[in-house]
């Protein structure tokens, strides 16, 4: 069985460095730092910020520097025991950082053609001039006066003196480059987007492209040190590699298809590490012909943890299991064979034997520590919430919906339903250590009992009807309950009486644990609660997890030293010690959303993402998963009725729904670009979709066939169109690209938009009038049709990525990088920039009136607001105990 430690946080990984072959850092979004020393055996987490980190330089296994979001520049003198945030004078994001092999000169590149350079080992930084300010992404230090920067657009600088001038070298090309490393002065290498992949040897005069083979981004680039070893890494598991100069190329298997982001290697081209999406490291020990991931992500929501010696087991969403043998330090994700939800886990003292349930009647046991599982067969299909079994694993017991109640003699080989006298959905199940005292506990207050090891069962009357979630039994008599609201409920006489406790939260819990004398326990719920008590439950005080997250369920050793809580996003808690503090041991995160959509009363919507996400939230409901058959990537969606939807996304995919998102399926789109955005007609017939190299898609059957129309640019990558009505449309994208389309796209026409800036997103008003926004923070709006274009002031530099208007066109919202969200109260005249407080990146909004808006961004936030923006409001997404039915692939 080939199992994968799951990295600390499941966020995308940027960057990565390597001093030798044993010893590496990467860094990723939301201030990740992983360092190892051991050959990638193990990486610990180092750092305490909380900023996008985009790349990482060492120079020796002492001297380190990072650079990312808002001006972030980090340092270390000590191996990254120790980071000190530099001030780098700026408040752009940065993107690359390198250091001479000196460790004195470096420089760091961002947004707006933003150069920094520093000379004293990064301890000082100084704006360095470059010809123009055209986003910048990656940069690379020969020596201590020679140096490459590369960045959108084709562009790619150099200096040869310290960086006091910046030269412009035409390589021939517009596509976006994401990577550059050079050997020599005269001996350079650039990739980027679409197959990229250029060289040069006499210092940048002539630039050679390579035939790559593949259209996919490429983000990552090694060379050797006589440059003729190269390797390459991109989007889908992309890894490329040459030994001739780039003139052949073959395709290395990552055993993955998510994007690799960053690649380094040691000079003899042996030792390796890649790094990309969803915490993902990769390494090779013989030239990249074996890669094996080292780390990889958990972004699923966990729903129950169970312990047993230094082993725990915690499950989730679409059938995830999370192990540690190690007492927490460090978690693998194993294979249990199926893609139900998984609600509750047991796992026994020899640390071998364990079963699990979840929905759609699944009963899983296994023997070997989960190397292996069986489904067990009961007599039913109900969901199944809770399961708890005796420690000689004699006697086993499952609760579930609609009252269900299971009972096994013989270790789970077999199961009897039991008639319990209630219908009522049943989420809990927990027996006092002799196995005769168990009780019971789901919605509308429900309290069942047993004093005969639940041969019979007896109905108990709590002072609540709140939904009951959660049970703890600590002998014959003794028990605690907690539920929705805040509920604690505590009896010591079987439950002939009850004592409801002030918990001092209404936020709903989901998860109650005591030790084995009773006097210590916690209980845990929603938006990160986790309350504690030392007197037996008289008193709760809460603790701080530092975690906004929704916590699931919690399991506390018996003696209390320690106690473990999971939940969404795959986050893993631990308490140790005093069991006082938590730590997380699997920071939680979510897919990143890109396309957002509402219907007009905005209370239900659609939301999509990275891996084929699919969102959707209906009646002003929380928002839940719908699972398609697409895998990659999604862009944008467009929802032209109750019932229709289309998404596209990497690679050419179209998804369509027509039964509201209970089934999805594949279109052929007869492109394998990326398809960027969407935009459908009312009658659900009708739609078109752009992408890469110009790429203009057009269906009027629902569908069934999508046509290519001409375009006049296909030299660059459309990020938005849409159309009022069936006629009259536009089409943006990078360069300041404008197309306009008067006869529903059989013909595009350029308009000039009276910019370069790449144009990212657009909101059509009506045929006369539509807004742009893009790299820079600038909208630009036109109310004459397209022919002319007015830019205006909006109060951000922050690069936008979408923008939506009411349907009076009177209120405007535009979102981008670094939490940026700029307002617009008068149709676009003026706008003015705020923030969500989330500190996410946001990549789509939708205006459903005046104070009224909804967002989706990266780790799959997704926010609305109420009051016009002066708060917002985080919804989460993962599955719940008395939720509606959702839908398994």
């Amino acid at each position: 069985m080939t199992t994968c430690s799951i990295a600390p946080r499941s966020v995308n990984m940027q960057g990565v460095s390597l001093v030798d072959a044993t010893t590496a850092w990467a860094v990723g979004d939301g201030g990740l730092i992983l360092a190892t020393r051991d050959g990638g055996a193990h990486w610990s987490p180092q750092g305490d910020t909380d900023k996008d980190l985009r790349a990482v330089c060492f120079t020796d296994p002492e001297h380190g520097w990072i650079a990312g979001r808002d001006g972030t520049v980090l340092r270390t003198e000590n191996g990254g025991r120790s980071w000190i945030a530099a001030d780098s004078g700026t408040s752009q994001n940065l993107y690359g950082i390198s250091f001479a092999p000196s460790g004195l000169a470096g420089w760091a590149v961002g947004d707006n053609g933003t150069v920094l350079g520093s000379d004293d080992g990064g301890r000082t930084w100084r704006p360095q001039t470059t010809p123009d300010r055209i986003h910048l992404t990656r940069c690379h230090a020969i020596d201590d006066r020679v140096a490459w920067a590369v960045g959108k657009k084709g562009r790619i600088l150099s200096t040869t003196d310290g960086g006091t001038t910046w030269s412009v070298r035409d390589a021939g090309t517009s596509a976006d480059l994401r990577a550059v490393f050079a050997v020599s002065p005269q001996v350079c290498w650039a990739v980027g987007r679409a197959g990229t992949i250029l060289g040069t040897r006499d210092a940048g005069i002539t630039w050679t492209a390579r035939h790559s083979g593949t259209e996919l981004d490429i983000y990552g680039l090694w060379a050797s040190p006589d440059g003729t070893g190269l390797r390459v890494s991109g989007d889908n598991g992309l890894i490329l590699a040459s030994d001739d100069g780039g003139h052949s190329w073959t395709r290395q298997a990552g055993g993955t298809e998510k994007d690799i982001v960053s690649l380094a290697f040691t000079p003899d081209a042996r030792h390796g590490w890649g790094v990309g999406d969803d915490g993902l490291v990769l390494a090779c020990p013989d030239g990249g012909r074996a890669w094996r991931a080292q780390l990889d992500g958990m972004f699923r929501d966990l729903l129950c943890i169970h312990g047993a010696r230094t082993s725990r087991w915690a499950v989730g969403a679409r059938g995830t299991l999370a192990v540690t043998t190690d007492a927490g330090r460090s978690w693998q994700v194993r294979d249990t064979g199926v893609r139900e939800d998984l609600w509750g886990v047991h796992l026994l003292d020899d640390e071998q034997r364990g079963w699990v349930v979840g929905a759609a009647g699944t009963v899983l046991a296994t023997a070997d520590g989960g190397a292996t599982w069986q489904r067990r067969n009961p007599p039913v299909s109900q969901d199944l919430f809770a399961v708890h079994f005796t420690p000689d694993a004699g006697r086993g017991w499952v609760v579930g919906a609609a009252g269900t109640v299971l009972a096994t003699a013989d270790g789970g080989a077999t199961w009897q339903r039991r008639n319990p006298p209630v219908s009522q959905d049943l989420f809990a199940v927990h027996f006092a250590p002799d196995a005769g005292r168990g009780w019971v506990v789901g919605a509308a207050g429900t309290v069942l009992t047993t004093a005969d090891g639940g041969a019979t069962w007896q109905r108990r009357n709590p002072p609540v009807t709140a939904d009951l979630t959660c049970v703890h039994a600590a002998g014959p008599d003794r028990a605690w309950i907690a539920g929705r609201a805040g509920t604690v409920l505590a009896t010591e006489d079987g439950g002939a009486t009850w004592s409801a406790r002030d918990s001092g939260t209404d936020a709903d819990l989901w998860g109650i644990g005591f030790t084995a004398s009773g006097e210590r326990g916690w209980a845990v719920g929603d938006l990160g609660t986790v309350l504690a008590t030392e007197d037996g439950g008289r008193l709760w005080h809460r603790q701080d997890t530092a975690a906004p997250q929704d916590i699931k369920q919690l399991w506390v050793r018996p003696d209390g030293a320690e106690a473990y809580a999971v939940g969404d996003g795959g986050l893993v808690l631990a308490a140790e010690h005093d069991a006082k503090s938590w730590t997380p041991r699997v920071a939680p995160t979510g897919k990143n959303l890109y396309g957002l959509t509402m219907r007009p009363d905005g209370r239900e919507g659609w939301a999509v993402g990275d891996g084929g996400t699919i969102l959707a939230s209906r009646g002003g409901g929380p928002w839940r998963q719908r699972f398609g058959e697409a895998t990659a990537n999604l862009y944008s969606l467009a929802a032209p009725d109750t019932t229709t939807a289309w998404a596209v996304g990497r690679g050419g995919t179209i998804v369509v729904t027509h039964d509201d998102g209970a089934s999805w399926r594949l279109q052929a789109s007869g492109t394998d670009r990326d398809l960027l955005s969407v935009h459908a007609h009312p009658d659900a017939r009708t739609a078109w979709a752009v992408g890469d190299r110009g790429t203009i898609l057009a269906t009027g059957d629902a569908g069934h066939t999508w046509l290519r129309q001409d375009t006049p640019r296909t030299d660059v990558a459309l990020w938005a169109v849409g159309f009022a009505g069936l006629h009259t449309g536009w089409a943006v994208g990078t360069g300041g690209t404008v197309l306009a389309t008067l006869d529903g796209g059989r013909t595009w026409r350029p308009q000039d938009s009276g910019t370069d800036d790449d144009l990212l997103g657009l909101y059509v008003i009506d045929e006369r009038t539509c807004w742009v926004v893009g790299d820079g923070g600038t909208p630009l709006g036109t109310h004459d049709g397209g022919l002319h274009w007015q830019r205006r002031t909006s109060d951000t530099c922050r690069h936008l990525a979408a923008v939506h208007f009411s349907a009076d066109g009177r209120v405007g919202r535009a979102v981008g990088r670094s939490d940026t969200v700029t307002t617009s109260l008068d149709g676009g005249r003026t706008w003015q920039a705020g923030t969500t407080t989330s500190g996410m990146t946001l990549w789509d909004v939708h205006v459903t009136s005046a104070r009224h808006a909804w967002i989706v961004g990266d780790e799959g936030a997704v926010l609305s607001t109420a009051d016009g923006g002066t708060t917002w409001q985080r919804h989460p997404y993962s599955p719940r105990k008395g939720g509606p039915a959702r839908t398994t692939a």
